[in-house]
């Protein structure tokens, strides 16, 4: 399909897979339409199109006619959207704690043998549960609003479930202090009002930390487009002017002085400098670039002054790409589905269909209205969806918190369910296997190795680049006393010259300092990957520094975990072949991808997810940020920069690997726990349910009056069997971390 486009439009109001199916079978139905994908996580909906057949308003309108806004793709629009319905879930969240908490401290304080005031009196006590009941189903409206439209379409979600469950706890409720005020004072226990009240409290937390995440996703998208500067130095009509960069053209002569950001990708015309390619490659090292040599869009300029030539601008450039590969796997990737989302669609319909068959049996069988009644409202009852409702988020709840413990944080709880399935491990290698700067590793020399250390150092003093900084950083360390230089010339790509203390000083590549290179300890260490610095004085060859990106201390002890958890572990570096071998071979990992761009990176994992796996990503740089998207994980290292733990659903608030093999056994113990707790509220319903719509009554036990009451006794059991076995997951200890001290 020559002309397929994609495009992906920012939504609002999914809450579940239903409603994600829900727009994507909408928009199956447009003529055109190859391919759509929403994702609730992020309300992403991503579409594969032909644009000669159907255009982005045509789609958009499907999207709204299924009860989807779509908003306005602007960066700073959408940042404050989510801004505002973030703080509006947190008010909403705080409101049903303020009053969910005492009203099950007032319902189930009896049950425990505390003495609460005015339980004697069951008007008053039972009126009293109603009030503080009232503002929590008012914080909780939106599970209505949006729960039962979906159940009129025909497409119930989980929010269907939520309303479903806690109408039906209230309405009885009601219903038994109806009985109270008519004299029956052992309705009491029939009420429901705290239940109500917890189940909307409990999903309002996740509702709450699902909306924060969407916050810092765009702030992520915001971020990149930040490094773009916001002006160019161009030269027009023979003349140098400062236009917008929005401004620019394919064509325009383009100044940049050191320090300054590119504004465009195109290559350069005039001048040789090193560039900060590090939001490009990831590696901390800049690259000399020079007359002829391709230059990228938000990259730095460190030292030299360069005239460039713009040939992709805008949203052609490749700072653009990066951001739209981000939307791209946001749209398509698609998290591991909840159980409960899934029987949704089936689960609410049968109970409904259960517990009004039951009633019309009763009636027609000859038993009164007030009976039939009582067995419809039992069904509801104890099928409302506690246990279903506290199984995943509990679970979720508790094992975020152990996460945290060890320095893990998880964005949302789809990404704790998904990285318990985790069966790859891609690892960048600047700054995730490696910490990420240069550092002195091997110093080689004629003279005192101190004495080399003090001239190469006075003659970096000034020196902005990343291996003069590693030097004069050795010196600082080592108590190395440097002198002032003098006569200081610099000479981008090549190295600096001066005098201290009246000598000749020159640092370097070998061909600038005009020593040789031809030794065999210096070719071992640029085998290993490490760059050879060459000090010559007064001419004469004085010594080798040997600079490298030093592995991390635990690096190796985080990736044998990972073998032992039965995940492979794949490097994927922009960084030289030799390189990344070398740091591969020292932290035990057998897989290696070099030289890889950020679309390189995302083809990567394509490729692993074709074949059916499911892939963690670990990085810590801008360029990570795309396949840390991608992935059905990404993990970003706490010291990363803020687009790629913008862009990640874990990030690791430390520098150590070991937590990368600890977020996959969190995640699978809790995914084991969730699963568990689904079990028993499923088997709970299935037990329940025939029982509350009257079969003790078939086996002559008349004991339909006391049903409700049971239920809702069977229902708080069902729920307490949850909370218990989730609160297992407060013993559990990864043993990725068990050397290591918390």
């Amino acid at each position: 399909m020559n002309s397929a486009d994609r495009i992906n439009l920012r939504t609002d109001g999914m809450t579940c897979a239903a409603c994600s199916a829900a727009i994507e079978k909408a928009l199956g139905r447009l003529d055109g339409v190859e391919e759509a994908n929403a994702n609730f996580s992020n309300n992403v909906v991503s579409v594969l199109y032909d644009r000669d057949k159907i255009g982005k308003e045509q789609i958009a309108a499907a999207i709204k006619k299924a009860g989807y806004d779509v908003l306005e793709d602007d960066p700073d629009v959408l940042a404050e959207r989510e801004r505002s319905n973030a703080e509006r879930m947190r008010e909403d969240l705080m409101i049903s704690i303020i009053f969910a908490v005492p009203l099950s401290i007032l319902a189930m304080g009896p049950m425990f043998g505390l003495n609460i005031p005015l339980s004697d009196r069951p008007e008053i006590y039972s009126v009293i549960q109603l009030v503080l009941c009232i503002p929590v189903l008012i914080a909780g409206r939106r599970f209505y609003t949006k729960g039962y439209p979906a159940l009129f379409s025909g497409t119930p979600t989980m929010d269907t479930l939520i309303a479903l469950g806690t109408t039906a706890a209230v309405v009885y409720s009601l219903y038994a202090t109806m009985q109270i005020f008519s004299g029956d004072p052992h309705a009491l226990h029939s009420l429901a009002y705290d239940s109500a009240a917890v189940i909307i409290a409990l999903v309002s937390v996740g509702k709450y930390i699902e909306s924060r995440s969407k916050v810092k996703t765009n702030d992520a998208v915001k971020g990149l487009l930040d490094l773009a500067p916001p002006t160019a130095n161009v030269i027009r009509d023979g003349k140098e002017t400062t236009v917008p960069a929005g401004g620019l053209l394919a064509g325009d002569m383009i100044i940049i002085r050191p320090g300054e950001r590119i504004p465009a990708d195109g290559s350069i015309l005039e001048g040789v400098s090193s560039i900060d390619e590090s939001m490009l490659t990831g590696e901390s090292m800049p690259v000399t670039r020079g007359a002829g040599d391709s230059i990228y869009s938000g990259t730095r300029n460190m030292n030299g002054s360069l005239k460039m030539t713009a040939e992709k601008v805008g949203r052609e450039t490749a700072l653009f790409k990066i951001v739209r590969m981000i939307q791209d796997a946001q749209g398509t990737k698609a998290p591991v589905a909840r159980v409960a989302d899934k029987v949704a669609a089936v689960f609410v319909p049968v109970v409904i269909a259960v517990a009004a068959a039951a009633c019309l049996i009763w009636l027609v069988s000859g038993k009164d209205i007030e009976f039939s009644v009582l067995v419809l409202i039992s069904v509801l009852v104890i099928a409302c969806p506690c246990a279903l409702g506290l199984a995943t988020p509990l679970a979720i709840t508790v094992g975020t918190g152990k996460a945290a413990e060890h320095g893990i944080l998880f964005k949302n709880a789809a990404a704790l369910e998904r990285s318990g399935s985790i069966t790859t491990v891609i690892l960048d290698k600047t700054g995730t296997i490696t910490e990420g700067r240069p550092s002195v590793t091997d110093i080689l020399s004629n003279i005192p190795e101190a004495e080399v250390i003090r001239f190469a150092a006075s003659a970096e003093i000034r020196s902005e680049h990343p291996l003069a900084k590693a030097i004069v950083s050795y010196a600082d360390e080592n108590k190395i006393a440097v002198p002032e230089p003098s006569d200081f010339i610099s000479e981008p790509g090549g190295g600096v010259r001066c005098k201290v203390k009246g000598r000749e000083v020159a640092v370097g590549s070998a061909d600038f300092t005009g020593v040789s290179a031809e030794n065999e300890k210096v070719s071992e260490m640029q085998a290993d990957g490490k760059t050879a610095v060459f000090v010559s004085i007064d001419g004469e060859y004085a010594g080798t520094i040997a600079i490298s990106d030093r592995i991390r201390k635990h690096a190796s002890s985080g990736v044998s975990s990972i073998n032992e958890l039965n995940v492979k572990a794949v490097m994927v570096t922009g960084d030289s072949e030799g390189t990344a071998k070398a740091i591969a071979g020292t932290a035990g990992i057998r897989e290696v991808h070099a030289r890889a761009l950020p679309e390189d990176k995302v083809n990567v994992i394509k490729e692993l997810q074709v074949k059916g796996e499911n892939v963690a990503m670990v990085g810590d740089g801008i360029n990570d940020a795309p396949a840390l998207t991608q992935a059905d994980i990404g993990i970003a290292i706490g010291s990363g920069t803020d687009i790629a733990i913008g862009a990640a659903d874990v990030v690791v608030t430390n520098d150590d690997v070991r937590s990368v093999p600890a977020v996959i056994e969190v995640g699978r113990a809790t995914l084991r726990n969730v699963k568990q707790n689904l079990f028993l509220a499923f088997c709970y319903n299935a037990v329940c349910i025939p029982i509350a719509a009257g079969l003790p009554y078939l086996f002559g036990m008349n004991m339909v009056s006391e049903m409700p009451m049971i239920a809702a006794a069977a229902m708080s059991l069902s729920s307490v069997s949850v909370v218990t076995n989730a609160l297992r997951l407060r013993r559990f200890k990864p043993m990725s971390m068990k050397d290591r001290e918390l």
